[in-house]
């Protein structure tokens, strides 16, 4: 049997990541920071980092970061995009700091069109602060703050923004997994395509990624995945929905 030689992490990846056992942020982080380099991009971005999990990246990732606060990654991005036009401005967020607290901020960011990127990690629950009910926690889902799940009578029903945004007149939208190599590639497919739309001037993109919370659902990273495979694939439209 031939032997084959692990890909060797980009320079851009200045040590290990920070994140839980099996935690789908540590893989994003990587495909980003993959695109970033083989863009040749890295001195001419600027992250904006929402507060949660995905703030650790910046410990691990050598790229010149902002911390805004919690939820207004749409404000922060659209004022360092028109100071610096020049530059890749981007966040990595949460869907709690995306689509809860920072809703309004997303949503006015996206109907400006605004010449900037979102990517969201979706893991259905407040990851970073104990596992509590999230906007797009599913009907029945367990968490910290539905031990019995959640129902529509006192919670209503998940968000999913593919749904809200995908009648705007913006660039690209996508969703994507990184449950199996084949789906790690479309997802770093989408997101070297929503940081081209932003070079060339087509205005505002959003890639959601549905990545597993081992450690707050209560699951082995393999059956985490595969909860993603089984739950919430079917629930949540994956594919590019927007490309303009």
């Amino acid at each position: 049997m031939a032997r084959t030689t692990a890909k060797k992490a980009p320079a851009i990846m200045k040590c290990e990541n920070m994140f839980c056992a099996g935690c789908g942020h540590s893989i994003f982080d990587r495909i980003l920071g993959e695109v970033l380099t083989e863009m040749d991009i890295i001195q001419d971005t600027i992250i904006c980092s929402d507060i949660g999990c995905n703030h650790q990246f910046q410990y691990s990732m050598a790229v010149d970061a902002i911390v805004p606060p919690h939820g207004k990654m749409g404000a922060a991005l659209t004022a360092m995009k028109r100071v610096r036009p020049d530059k890749y401005c981007l966040t990595i967020a949460g869907d709690g700091g995306a689509y809860a607290i920072g809703l309004g901020e997303t949503m006015a960011c996206a109907t400006r069109n605004e010449n900037v990127t979102f990517f969201v990690m979706n893991n259905t629950c407040y990851g970073m602060t104990g596992g509590q009910m999230a906007p797009t926690t599913l009907l029945g889902q367990w968490s910290a703050s539905t031990p019995d799940g959640r129902t529509f009578e006192e919670h209503g029903l998940d968000l999913d923004v593919i749904k809200v945004m995908r009648n705007l007149d913006i660039a690209y939208l996508a969703r994507t997994t990184i449950t199996s190599p084949g789906e790690v590639n479309k997802t770093k497919k989408a997101v070297r395509k929503a940081l081209e739309k932003q070079r060339d001037n087509k205005g505002f993109s959003l890639v959601e990624v549905l990545v597993p919370c081992p450690t707050n659902w209560g699951l082995t990273p393999p059956k985490a995945m595969k909860r993603i495979t089984e739950e919430l694939v079917p629930h949540y439209e994956t594919g590019e929905i927007i490309d303009k």
